[in-house]
């Protein structure tokens, strides 16, 4: 599976299972949610937004999408939100190398030959390391580490969540 093809599965409603722990804390929680990804057009005013403040062509960007979810709780509150992911490649000969443009910055991420994808986001003080992967088309996991500390050696795990994800509607072709 080249990247093309593993972003196109992104698209489509998913019913997401987390169960996620806090190490400082020793505590974990499990939240179930519905996770809605659409494609977008390269033209689309919310992607050239983004392009235009990382100062990148829309253009060079593939598979752009819009990413929204709310989660599945018996309480009136139910957390939600949205954003915009968009990658963008190193080389477009090469695509399995690049980055990701979204609202609050820009991530790494790579396609290994195990069809994983790894994505490494770096802030200030955390470095969060995400990595998807499928089971078939149709059923998805991730992992996502959060790793504080500024240097290699002094870097501990702050908390880590694993979702499993199931389609529940393919998207319209």
């Amino acid at each position: 599976m080249d990247i093309h093809q593993f972003l196109e599965l992104f698209v489509g409603r998913w019913r997401s299972q987390r169960s996620d722990h806090q190490f400082s804390k020793g505590n974990g929680n499990d939240i179930r949610s519905v996770i809605e990804i659409t494609a977008l057009n390269l033209d689309d005013p919310d992607l050239v937004a983004i392009c235009q403040k990382h100062d990148i062509h829309p253009n060079t960007a593939i598979h752009p999408m819009k990413m929204s979810w709310e989660e599945e709780t018996l309480s009136s509150n139910k957390p939600k939100g949205n954003a915009l992911i968009v990658p963008v490649p190193n080389d477009l000969n090469s695509p399995h190398k690049g980055f990701i443009l979204t609202k609050q910055g820009k991530s790494d991420y790579e396609l290994g030959a195990d069809e994983a994808l790894t994505i490494q986001t770096i802030t200030t003080n955390n470095i969060i390391e995400e990595r998807i992967w499928y089971g078939n088309p149709n059923l998805r996991f991730r992992v996502a580490t959060l790793l504080q500390g500024d240097v290699v050696s002094d870097r501990h795990v702050q908390s880590s969540k694993f979702y499993s994800e199931i389609r529940s509607v393919t998207p319209k072709t």
